[in-house]
């Protein structure tokens, strides 16, 4: 088979995002027109191929893998809008972190998302023309992504928003800003984000009441977190050291960034662009005599009114600041961006392509125990002979045989006479096959149809079998029956699991029929499964008494898994499938179902493939 057949199955949404789910030990369903998550499991829409959309189903299941297995869906929110989004930012960065610092590969599948979103034009750098809220809520985002997460795509975005906060909201409040950013790396869980997105809006509020308490009182927030951390140099996007050495830069610099001696903001960047620019200093009074007619001589005249000039420009100023800071604070939900990965799922669902059936959820059930183990004795009594014989044939299989050849170390005495004759095959050798090494997997048709006793053999059958192929070395099998327990398509019930004891899952064989037959996402789900285990040999049996919700579907999805080198055999109880599999057999009673099962697994045993 060629390479592009057996992509086009192990490649394919359902297949990769079932093994996400794998990976990560999380829920995973494809289909439906959503992209969710509910604390438990992750919803993505059936998608295109094309590759676009496909990247950012694959950064959206490992960052919402991220949230499941590391966010605390139970703390209650920021009653404020800003709050909650800073809560967002922060817990995003943290979780995605810890995936990394786990599972490494997920870096390029999360970055890649943000590349595609900058390419796709979705993220904008801060424009000082933005209202206070969606300002500072984009730029902490950019900030914390680029400093934190080490995207270095978003260097750009970082130093505009870093510059933009400058304008708006002051180089103090930027420093302090980014002195209580430092911290997301010390952060070990979603209540120690929220406390800390509580300390940014704590500095917020500070700022808009005018109050340079809020140095004292940012400072103290940031010690309180994170002891240590403030002593890190921390640098800007464009390198400039923001921690042990900002005070002497602002102070060294009151006249350019428009501070006093105590780091109050004098005026804000932009007031110097509505004059042009011009703060009155010594040299321009004296020095060229371009300053104004009446700009005093004397040097300490000439300071005395630079100090004038600062004071009657820090008061608007601050009041500027102050206000930005209540306008961030009061920010609505509606004027806030969407949280990134909210963006995100709403690219997929309108991605989304129509699909019945997809990759359906998955619902371990334990069943009822006593029922399943007065099964299992039934089972054994009825099944010792068939079970006996199957194990019987497989090690027949594989019993060591000899042969005659030219060359060799032990003499066959039986053959010597060969010799008289001029045929050299005296020599002995002894070989033993190999195990089968397959992997099965088997479908157990559930729906409504299978009621008054169906089901009850069915599933049966499908446990004498399991415990059959169980002692036989190389041989994996797995059950599932569909669709889930209370009819649901999405949904599909595990029965025994690859490597599980049959007796430890008896209560899961006790089932009743219900629903209708959602086939093709059950074939998604059994071959996700198979394609995940070592065995070269995959095998996949349905059992079915109907026709499936989707018959197209379902013939595409068995095209594909056969180009895979999956091979799918159908049983039909009362009803044809071989237009539905490649290898179909029809059995019209029920009670014949066990033995057809034996036959089935007897010639894939000891078969070998071409």
């Amino acid at each position: 088979m060629s390479l592009n057949s057996q992509q086009t199955l192990h490649h394919a949404l359902p297949i990769v995002a079932a093994a996400y789910g794998r990976t990560f030990g999380v829920q995973v369903q494809v289909g439906g027109d959503q992209a969710r998550t509910n604390g438990r499991l992750i919803q993505i829409p059936t998608l295109s191929e094309e590759s676009d959309s496909k990247t950012l189903a694959y950064g959206y299941l490992a960052h919402e893998a991220g949230h499941v297995r590391l966010s605390d869906f139970t703390l209650p929110r920021h009653p404020q809008p800003l709050g909650r989004f800073l809560e967002g930012v922060l817990e995003d960065v943290r979780i995605e972190s810890a995936m990394i610092r786990t599972y490494p590969g997920t870096r390029a599948t999360l970055d890649a998302v943000i590349v595609q979103l900058l390419r796709k034009g979705r993220m904008r750098a801060v424009r000082a023309t933005d209202p206070p809220g969606p300002m500072l809520s984009h730029a902490v985002l950019m900030l914390a992504r680029y400093r934190y997460r080490d995207q270095s795509m978003l260097a750009p975005q970082a130093e505009q928003a870093q510059r933009v906060l400058r304008q708006v909201f002051g180089p103090a409040f930027v420093e302090r800003l980014q002195a209580l950013l430092a911290q997301i790396p010390t952060l070990a869980s979603t209540a120690e984000a929220m406390a800390l997105a509580r300390r940014i809006l704590a500095l917020l509020e500070a700022t808009s009441q005018g109050s340079e308490g809020a140095q004292g009182s940012a400072g103290a927030e940031t010690s309180e977190g994170s002891e240590g951390s403030g002593a890190q140099e921390e640098t800007d996007a464009q390198g400039t050291p923001q921690g042990s050495q900002a005070a002497a830069e602002a102070s060294g610099s009151a006249q350019q960034d428009g501070q006093d001696a105590q780091g109050t903001p004098a005026h804000a960047p932009e007031d110097a662009s509505q004059d042009g620019g011009s703060v009155l200093t010594s040299e321009g009074a004296h020095g060229s005599g371009e300053g104004p007619a009446h700009a005093p001589v004397a040097g300490a005249q000439t300071a005395e009114t630079a100090q004038s000039d600062a004071s009657e420009h820090a008061a608007p100023a601050a009041a500027a600041r102050s206000q930005a800071a209540h306008a961030a604070l009061s920010a609505s939900d509606a004027s806030l961006p969407e949280d990134l990965f909210e963006t995100i799922g709403g690219l997929l669902q309108a991605q989304a392509m129509p699909s019945r059936e997809a990759l359906p959820a998955l619902e371990v059930f334990q069943g009822d125990a006593v029922r399943g183990a007065m099964l299992l004795r039934r089972v054994k009594g009825h099944s010792a002979r068939l079970t006996a014989r199957l194990q019987g044939l497989v090690q027949a299989e594989r019993m060591t045989r000899s042969r005659t050849v030219r060359q060799g170390r032990t003499l066959s005495a039986e053959h010597l006479h060969r010799v008289g004759v001029g045929d050299g095959r005296v020599f002995r050798v002894r070989s033993e096959q190999a195990a089968p090494n397959t992997a099965l997997h088997l479908l157990v048709d559930l729906s409504g149809s299978m009621a008054d006793g169906e089901d009850r053999l069915a599933l049966e059958a499908a446990m004498a079998l399991a415990l059959a192929l169980e002692p036989i070395n190389g041989v994996s099998r797995a059950v599932s029956a569909f669709p889930g327990r209370q009819g649901q398509s999405d949904q599909l019930t595990q029965v025994v699991a690859h490597g599980e004891r049959v007796a430890a899952r008896a209560g899961a064989f006790v089932q009743t029929a219900r629903g209708g037959t959602p086939m093709t996402g059950a074939l998604w789900f059994a071959a996700a499964d198979l394609l995940a285990q070592p065995a070269p040999r995959k095998v996949l049996i349905t059992l079915s008494d109907g026709e499936p919700n989707h018959r197209p579907s379902v013939l595409a999805l068995v095209r594909r898994a056969q180009a895979a080198g999956l091979e799918l055999i159908g049983i039909g109880i009362g009803h044809e499938v071989g237009h539905l599999f490649p290898k179909a057999l029809r059995i019209d009673a029920i009670a014949d179902l066990k033995r057809a099962l034996f036959e089935v697994a007897e010639q894939l045993l000891v078969s070998r493939r071409g």
